[in-house]
């Protein structure tokens, strides 16, 4: 795949994943320091569900992106990816893998950014006031962290939605004419 192709999937799945960044921008959903546990155990399950809908729809996304004539449009990539689980599991499983990796790696990063810029600092009215919050959240580091998170987790989504389309254009009978017509009907030249 060339490296604009995949650019153009991440930028896709960036803006399909749009939701995704508006949930990390909230500090009372994703940090306990911010908010309740309550609203912490909303934000994580919130999370998990905008995480798993990008997955699944992150071939959608890529077709939209990197279209392949009769291999990889928008109307056929579910079908195409299905094909590709039932047809090449292990390889599947190794787009997924790469998909946890990389969404792994977003992570450290991340909590280096936290580490090096931290988002929350002690309040000092809590010793005085018992109602106030043991914690003041430093709303632009928070927001720096987010904003790197969500480009690893959009990265991790594009890396597997890549794959995936090299794996489906791969399962794609050959074309009359051999392998020349084959890249030919995929785009591929």
């Amino acid at each position: 795949m060339r490296i604009l192709t995949f650019l153009r999937t991440w930028a896709v799945v960036a803006l399909g994943c749009l939701p995704l960044l508006a949930l990390m921008l909230v500090p009372h959903l994703m940090r306990s320091r911010a908010g309740s546990e309550a609203l912490l155990m909303i934000g994580v399950l919130a999370l998990f569900a905008l995480l798993a809908v990008a997955v699944v729809f992150a071939p959608r996304m890529s077709a939209s992106a990197a279209p392949v004539e009769g291999v990889w449009e928008a109307r056929t990539a579910l079908s195409a990816t299905r094909r590709v689980w039932r047809g090449r599991t292990a390889q599947a499983w190794l787009a997924f893998g790469a998909f946890v990796v990389v969404y792994g790696v977003g992570q450290a990063v991340g909590y280096l950014v936290g580490t090096l810029v931290p988002y929350v600092h002690d309040n000092p009215a809590a010793m005085s006031d018992p109602t106030a919050s043991p914690w003041v959240i430093d709303y632009p580091a928070y927001a720096l962290q987010a904003v790197v998170l969500y480009a690893c987790t959009t990265l991790a989504i594009a890396v597997y939605a890549a794959r995936m389309r090299t794996l489906a254009i791969e399962l794609t009978p050959p074309a009359p004419g051999g392998a020349e017509g084959r890249r030919v009907v995929a785009g591929i030249r």
